[in-house]
């Protein structure tokens, strides 16, 4: 069964990034987008106020169930087949369901449309209004705020929006846990901030170890600190073995220290032999050890004891420990302290500040500056792969000409960047001529100190980020990495979205044939029935419509293979199309289905036709193949007319696929008419 998002839809996607999108995408395809539960109850809701909507949800408690009914048995029909499903609603208005697996318990629903596809929609709905509860009144200024939307314009629609917003969401809903641990560090980091903490030391250890234990479940902690060259001693402690660690001290000359000071990242060691050696006692099992670093110095240690942390808990404490030196250190860095905070806020606002930019060169020009500003640098450049060649070439730059570049082409695997590329690592240098004795420092760049970083969209390593030249003349240092590496997640995001974007005009343009038999596809089949059903009751015309099966088609490609199958398929779709007249609208449904549209045309009209379809398909013959010449197909065929067997749209194809399945039943190779 799956869970009820109602009140849990943020634990697994960020929603002021869906929201943004969703707004956008609203505006671009001009129709309400929400999120639904699959019981019909709301998630999101549209940003685009529905006239008709609102009016029924605030005026009748009635409409308001009816709505929410006629959602959760929408969005039970489209779950199963996992594609959009379209049907008209007790107002009268057409909506679309899609549905969005995130994994086998966590489904939603995208719910969109409540448009009218033509006045005579409208006005049925306005003449049974009063059902609802509705008076002349209320419904007064609805016919000016209406808007009629073209059948073939509607229609393309759903399959526009599940193209573009589902990988959006999924890729929201596996990006979540980046999400929520960033909320996690912008919490422990409103912890450590200087203005919002009291002057005492003591209420800062406090504060701090308090933010430990609720957001990371930290059993034992302690804030080590050095004077001069001597060992780490601790200045507090924290948790249920405080008493055990207050006394502990960290010397150089221990294994794992000595590979912290060396790689100024965090160490852990969980060998119990190995912390006894340390000195530590026997009830202490684990040890995670975080520099806090100042001016690229170890300075102090926070320590972790007998706590089991997650990959993205490291990397928070990671960034909690720096911080924690600045604050630490007090005034006398007190310009610092603003500087990194600065950076903090930057990162949070990171995402608005990248507009949903149409334009692919703006954003990755976007994403180069806004990069650059994080840690203050003056000159950097954006490059990205070719995925024909397997070469990289820049796309946007800071501090130089972009020209001087442009002809620039750097093969992966090859240089800094094509490693990084190559490897999806990001590579940090403080000196380039003594880290990478083979490089000289080029004269354009200020410092030997720089940062590349890929660019990823899933798993995929897409571009490249080189930064270079603080401004202040400093080397960048891994707090500089550790927050590029956050805004760059936020980048990919929005690198996603703006292929979604371009993605728009082109998927508006998707063909509406099926790729097999070049019939026309089931989508553009429920665009032309609608269109027909419209003019049929304006005109007071009828129609038919046809619903053909081929007999025992799974037995034929079993037998004969998948490649004989879709020849068949393709010759009997010839059959069909050649059996029938120009003006009538033959569809494949999917698999061994198709079906066909006869405009102005009675069951009795209509049974020519048919029988003329079902002798050519008889006749298709398989010569040249693996089979055999004898081998001959048929179809089952049922026929439904509008308005003599149905009401409806839904009624119509139904029935139609009923008398289908009673030709099948009646020895198949026949046709049957829908009463028959």
């Amino acid at each position: 069964m799956n869970k009820n998002l109602s009140h849990s839809l943020s634990d697994y996607i960020d929603l002021t990034l869906w929201n943004e999108f969703q707004e956008s995408l609203s505006s671009i395809l001009d129709i309400s987008i929400a999120l639904y539960n699959m019981d019909g109850t709301l998630c999101v809701p549209s940003t685009r106020g529905e006239k008709i909507c609102e009016l029924i949800e605030k005026r009748t408690t009635r409409g308001l169930e009816l709505y929410r009914e006629s959602y959760r048995r929408a969005i039970k029909r489209a779950v199963q087949p996992g594609e959009p499903y379209v049907y008209r609603c007790f107002t009268n208005q057409y909506i679309f369901v899609i549905p969005v697996t995130f994994d086998p318990h966590v489904t939603i629903a995208i719910v969109g449309g409540h448009v009218y596809l033509s006045e005579d929609n409208f006005n049925e709905f306005i003449e049974r209004s009063g059902e609802l509860g509705l008076d002349g009144i209320a419904l007064s200024g609805l016919k000016k705020s209406v808007k009629i939307v073209h059948p073939q314009e509607f229609f393309t629609k759903p399959h526009v929006v599940k193209s573009i917003t589902v990988p959006f969401l999924r890729s929201l809903f596996l990006k979540g846990y980046f999400e929520k641990g960033y909320y996690q560090m912008q919490s422990v980091f409103e912890a450590t901030i200087p203005t919002q903490l009291p002057v005492s030391e003591d209420h800062i250890y406090r504060q701090v170890f308090n933010t430990l234990g609720v957001l990371f479940d930290v059993d034992t902690a302690s804030l080590m600190t050095r004077p001069g060259d001597q060992d780490f001693t601790s200045r507090a402690t924290f948790g249920r073995m405080r008493s055990l660690v207050a006394k502990w001290k960290a010397s150089d000359s221990m294994p794992v220290v000595n590979r912290l000071l060396t790689s100024k990242k965090s160490e852990s060691c969980k060998d119990i032999a190995e912390l006894e050696k340390m000195g530590l006692e026997e009830e202490i099992w684990s040890l995670d050890i975080f520099p806090m670093l100042s001016w690229n110095n170890v300075s102090g240690l926070l320590c972790v004891f007998n706590t089991n942390l997650t990959r993205e808990s490291v990397k928070l404490l990671s960034l909690l420990a720096n911080q924690l030196s600045v604050v630490m250190e007090g005034s006398s860095y007190d310009s610092d302290v603003k500087r990194r905070f600065s950076g903090l806020e930057l990162l949070q606002g990171i995402y608005e500040s990248i507009p949903p930019v149409l334009d692919h060169k703006e954003l990755y020009s976007a994403i180069l500056n806004k990069s650059a500003e994080l840690v203050g640098a003056e000159q950097g450049s954006l490059m990205m792969v070719d995925n024909k060649d397997q070469t990289l070439a820049v796309q946007a730059t800071k501090g130089i000409d972009k020209r001087i570049l442009e002809k620039v082409k750097v093969k992966v695997g090859e240089g800094i960047s094509g490693k990084v590329i190559e490897k999806g690592t990001p590579i940090l240098v403080q000196d380039i001529e003594s880290e990478c004795r083979s490089r000289k420092n080029r004269p354009r760049y200020k410092t030997g100190s720089f940062v590349s970083l890929p660019l990823k969209i899933e798993s995929c390593t897409v571009g490249v980020i080189n930064i270079s030249d603080k401004i202040t003349g400093e080397v960048f240092s891994d707090d500089d990495l550790n927050l590029l590496q956050s805004f760059a997640c936020y980048a990919s995001i929005a690198l996603e979205r703006g292929t979604y974007y371009r993605m728009t005009e082109e998927l508006k343009k998707i063909s509406v044939t099926d790729a097999l038999t070049g019939l026309l596809n089931r989508r553009y089949f429920q665009e032309r029935l609608f269109e027909e059903f419209e003019r049929s009751k304006r005109q007071n015309k009828p129609f038919t419509l046809f619903i053909i099966d081929i007999d025992d088609f799974k037995v034929f490609n079993d037998r004969y293979g998948h490649l004989a199958g879709d020849e068949a398929l393709k010759r009997v779709a010839h059959a069909i199309r050649d059996a029938v007249r120009s003006i009538d609208v033959v569809s494949r449904l999917g698999g061994e289905e198709f079906s066909a549209i006869l405009p102005f045309t009675t069951k009795a009209d209509a049974y020519v036709i048919a029988e003329r379809i079902r002798k050519s398909v008889e006749e298709v013959r398989f010569m040249g193949t693996n089979v055999p010449p004898d081998q001959w197909l048929s179809i089952s065929l049922g026929v439904a007319e509008f308005p003599a067997d149905a009401n409806t749209i839904d009624e119509l194809f139904d029935r139609a696929d009923k008398a289908m399945y009673l030709a099948k039943a009646r020895g198949k190779n026949r046709i049957i008419e829908y009463g028959q």
